[in-house]
Formats: C-alpha cells, sequence, structure tokens
C-alpha cells in the first residue's frame, strides 16, 4: 500500500475502533444473570452453558480437556464454540474463581468479539476489495454504510454465529476474487476459508453453486483445461475437508459424530417444516422476506442500489470476477431460503446482504469534487444525485439506529417479563413461607431471578400437563403470547407432532383462561400469568 492506501486504511481502523466501544454499552445490558438472557434472546440461553462449561475444570487434565473438546451444543460448528470459550478465556483469568458470577462482563465480551468484531473485519474487507482504500471518500462512506446497515446493527447486540458466517463467507468471496480464475493458490486458500464457513454454520455449503460456476466459468474461458479443472477440484476437495475436520474434531469421534449428524438433521427439519407446525404458520417465504425489507425501507433501497451495480459490474471487466463470484453466492444461497425454508429472519440475509451493498461504491464519488471539470455532464449529474441520496438514506439508517441502540440500553427497565417478575417477588413469591425451596415452572421468556431460595425448572418443548403433574411446581410462570398461540386447537391438524401439540392446547387453554387444573391465578399482568398451587394460595395468599 502507498501512504494515501495507508493512511485511509489507518481512518477506517479509528472509526472500526469507535465502532467497537460503542457497542460496549448496550452489549452489558440484558444479562444480569444468565436466565435474563432468555428474556432478550433465546439462542444466547441455550448456548451460554455450553461455552461456560468448556473453560470449566475437569478432576483431572483429561477431563478438563474434554470438556473444552466436547461442547455438546451441535446446532452450531466447533469454531462457534471455540473462539467463543477463547474470547473469554482472559476474562476468567482476569476475574478468578468467582468469574462465572460475572455473566454481564462475559456476555458483552462474547457479544463484541463474536459478533461486532468480525463484522467489523468483513466489512473492511469488502472495503478492500472494493476500493483498494485509494479513495478515501469512497472507502470510509462504503464502510459506514455497511456498519449502519439496521440488521447488522442488531446482529451486533447478540451472540451468535452469524457474524463469524459473514466473516468465512466476505473471505472466501475476497479470495477467489483474487485468484480470477488462476485456479491458484488463493483458490485453495478460499477452500480453507469455505470449510471455516461450513465448520461455523451449515450455511456455508451454499457457496456449492459459486465453486460450480467458478470452475465452469473458467473452462468454458480456457483459463484452465478439463484435467485441470478435475485435478485442481478433487486438490480443492481435500483440503475443504480437511478444514472442516480440523475446525471440528469431533467428526472424528463415532458417538459425537453420529449426534452431531443427528443435530443437523434436526436443525434442517425445522428449517424446512417448522419447529411446531408446518411452515410456521407466518406464511410463505416470500411474505416473510417482503415484511423484513417493508420494515427497513431505507436499507431495502440502499441494498437494491448495490444489487443494480452487481449486475452491471457482471458486463464490466473492472469488477466482473467479483461480480460473478457474488453473485452466484446469492443466487444459492437465496435460492435454498426461497425454495426450501420455511422461516426467514433478517440475520439470515448478512452473508449475502453485505457483499451485494458492497458494490454500491460505484454510484459514490471518488472525492467531494470528483469530476469538476464535468459538471455539465447529464450522466456525472445523475451519478452525483445517486450518490447525495445514498448518503441520505444512510443518514436515515443511522438515525434508526440510534432508536435500535436506545431501546436495547433501556430492555431491562422496559421488560414486561422482568416487571412481572418484580411483581411477583412482592406479591407472590415473598408471601410463601416454605422450609424448602420454593419450585417454580417458567415459560422461555418469564424472568425468575436466580436464587438460592428458588428451584427454577425450565423446558424448550414448553408446559403439558402431564410435565406439570411430574414435575409438580409450586409456583407457573406462564408467558400470554404462548398461551395465545397454543390454545389454538386448529394448528393440532397442521403440527409437527400432533399428539404434543394436543397436550399444549390443553394446558395452555385452561391458562388462558386463568383456570390451570391444581393451581389458582395469583398475578396477572400484559405479559402473561403467575399461578400458585392452590394449597399454598389458600395457607399464604388468599
Amino acid at each position: 500500500m502507498d501512504r494515501n492506501q495507508k493512511t485511509t486504511f489507518l481512518i477506517l481502523s479509528l472509526i472500526g475502533l469507535l465502532y467497537f466501544a460503542v457497542f460496549i454499552f448496550p452489549n452489558l445490558t440484558g444479562a444480569r444473570d444468565a436466565t435474563m438472557l432468555s428474556v432478550f434472546q433465546h439462542d444466547e440461553f441455550a448456548q451460554y452453558p455450553h461455552v461456560i462449561r468448556m473453560l470449566t475444570p475437569g478432576e483431572t487434565p483429561y477431563q478438563s480437556l474434554r470438556n473444552f473438546v466436547i461442547y455438546q451444543h451441535y446446532y452450531y460448528g466447533y469454531p462457534f464454540y471455540f473462539l467463543s470459550a477463547l474470547s473469554i478465556l482472559p476474562v476468567k483469568l482476569i476475574l478468578g474463581s468467582g468469574w462465572t458470577e460475572h455473566t454481564p462482563i462475559i456476555v458483552m465480551t462474547l457479544r463484541q468479539a463474536i459478533s461486532v468484531l468480525p463484522m467489523i473485519l468483513s466489512a473492511l474487507l469488502l472495503v478492500w476489495m472494493q476500493t483498494r482504500f485509494r479513495s478515501r471518500l469512497r472507502a470510509i462512506l462504503l464502510f459506514l454504510l455497511m456498519l449502519t446497515l439496521p440488521a447488522v446493527v442488531i446482529n451486533n447486540m447478540w451472540w451468535h454465529p452469524d457474524s463469524l458466517l459473514v466473516f468465512f463467507s466476505v473471505l472466501t468471496i475476497y479470495l477467489l476474487t483474487r485468484d480470477d480464475f488462476r485456479f491458484g493458490r488463493n483458490f485453495y486458500f478460499s477452500a480453507i476459508a469455505v470449510g471455516l464457513a461450513f465448520g461455523v454454520k451449515i450455511l456455508g455449503v451454499l457457496f456449492v453453486l459459486t465453486y460450480a460456476v467458478y470452475i465452469l466459468y473458467g473452462l468454458f474461458n480456457r483459463r484452465v483445461t478439463l484435467k485441470q479443472a478435475l485435478v485442481r477440484s478433487v486438490l480443492f476437495l481435500g483440503v475443504m475437508l480437511l478444514t472442516i475436520l480440523v475446525s471440528n474434531p469431533l467428526l472424528l469421534l463415532p458417538l459425537e459424530r453420529a449426534e452431531i449428524i443427528a443435530a443437523f438433521k434436526q436443525l434442517l427439519r425445522e428449517n424446512t417444516l417448522g419447529f411446531w407446525v408446518v411452515g410456521n404458520s407466518s406464511g410463505s417465504i416470500f411474505r416473510q422476506v417482503a415484511e423484513i425489507f417493508r420494515g427497513d425501507l431505507a436499507s431495502a433501497v440502499l441494498l437494491l442500489a448495490g444489487l443494480i451495480t452487481l449486475i452491471f459490474s457482471l458486463f464490466t471487466s473492472a469488477k466482473k470476477t467479483a461480480a460473478i463470484v457474488v453473485t452466484f453466492w446469492v443466487i444459492g444461497y437465496a435460492g435454498y431460503f426461497l425454495l426450501f425454508a420455511s422461516t426467514m429472519r433478517t440475520h439470515y440475509l448478512l452473508p449475502v446482504a453485505l457483499p451485494v451493498l458492497s458494490f454500491i461504491a460505484l454510484l459514490i464519488p471518488d472525492s467531494i469534487s470528483a469530476r469538476s471539470g464535468l459538471a455539465n455532464d447529464r450522466a456525472v449529474r445523475a451519478w452525483r444525485r445517486a450518490a447525495v441520496l445514498i448518503v441520505i438514506i444512510g443518514i436515515i439508517n443511522i438515525s434508526n439506529d440510534e432508536e435500535i441502540v436506545r431501546g436495547v440500553l433501556t430492555r431491562e427497565r422496559d421488560s414486561a417479563s422482568i416487571q412481572m417478575y418484580d411483581q411477583a417477588e412482592r406479591e407472590v413469591l415473598s408471601q410463601l413461607e416454605l422450609d424448602r425451596k420454593v419450585r417454580i415452572y417458567r415459560d422461555w421468556r418469564a424472568y425468575v431471578a436466580e436464587k438460592d431460595a428458588y428451584h427454577t425448572e425450565y423446558r424448550w418443548q414448553l408446559a403439558t400437563y402431564p410435565y406439570i403433574e411430574e414435575i409438580y411446581p409450586d409456583v407457573l410462570f406462564v408467558e400470554r403470547e404462548n398461551m395465545l398461540y397454543f390454545s389454538d386447537a386448529a394448528k393440532i391438524e397442521t403440527a409437527i407432532d400432533p399428539g404434543r401439540m394436543r397436550e399444549m392446547v390443553a394446558f395452555y387453554t385452561d391458562a388462558v383462561n386463568d383456570q390451570v387444573e391444581g393451581y389458582t391465578l395469583a398475578l396477572k399482568t400484559g405479559f402473561g400469568s403467575v399461578f400458585v398451587k392452590t394449597e399454598l394460595y389458600q395457607q399464604y395468599l388468599d
């Protein structure tokens, strides 16, 4: 890099550092204890005990190593958990033996290291790919446009593998673009990147169409012979498979491999069929995508502009390789969701949204005074107007981002779930003068603080009468959202498991009508209801 490029890189790095620091404050919230994670981000709650166990010493060195390697939550790959554990290892070393009590610091570190940092690096790599840091204005604006995309800002405030998937996807795109159909070392380096993308989250497999087109394009344009293509494809697959095995060593162990495959099958089944009912009863996938874009029109306009410039780049020499790679990555990735998936969530779009958005660099001026000598040219005036529009849309996105971050900063104070718990603790739980721990069942997002006085039961499959009879809790915390959803008997006909759905409908229908068998309603709020075992209610609360 020359001096100008180095200066641009330094400026972008400083912006990235400031951006990273801004998210520390919202990422400290929503994690007063591990249970609170389920109130705001259920996936975080599911993941958290596994990464803590990875760093929990065993009775022997072998047991400690086993804890670190056999992470037990196989819905996501080992690289996600390995990097997560590595990121909080300094926290453990600094805080000492009582480190697990500092949940806000641990969770903040995970969110920053696994979500915010990879997103910054992804944006930086895409800016380099599109601008080579030669135009300072173009590089800075593109960097900011990508990082202020509301979907990116939202994704920065939870701990999940999506940012790592974005980073390894972008790295794959960059390496293929750099290879430029030469099928050299960057082609094999991309095998490592795509292997890590697959290792983090199985969606990395959707690069298959990109590579198929890449090889065929090389053949048709005589960049490689058929024999060379076959040999290099075999070598590529070897490197990729080796990367997958090294980054997911449990695949070498028969029992764990079977569990990983079973988890992947279940995840695929839920993605294609639904979780509770076929299709999740949320309309077609096209409708879900439309709702995502309709909810964030400014970003949709930016992405549309990026898509237009991407298509334009397919017919120009300067960005043709990058355009081919990104286009077929988008087709393969989006095609899977549109044709086979039952659910679409905003963060699913990030691995394709950022590469597409990066092509908007073509609409950003090289500098404020760029092409001043051609000010009367109609095309240049249109080009400048497009650039101004992009800046305006970027400002709108920043305004939306501020509202999103402000909501996260105040989410503990504003949470209806936490408010219900606080009221229940004052009016219900404190009145139960038992000589043992109070046994509590809680629904997914119903908060109950982690206290020695409570023994809290929680179940991924939610409540049914047989389960309640089995654990026989003193108190039930039931969400109104679940009561409304699962009291709909029509869902039995479209349920993945009709028998289980029938049991859930029976329980939640009674709950929504304030009459759970064996329990008495003690508190009802906009979030949900608290039921107390009838004999305890009569003894302490009546």
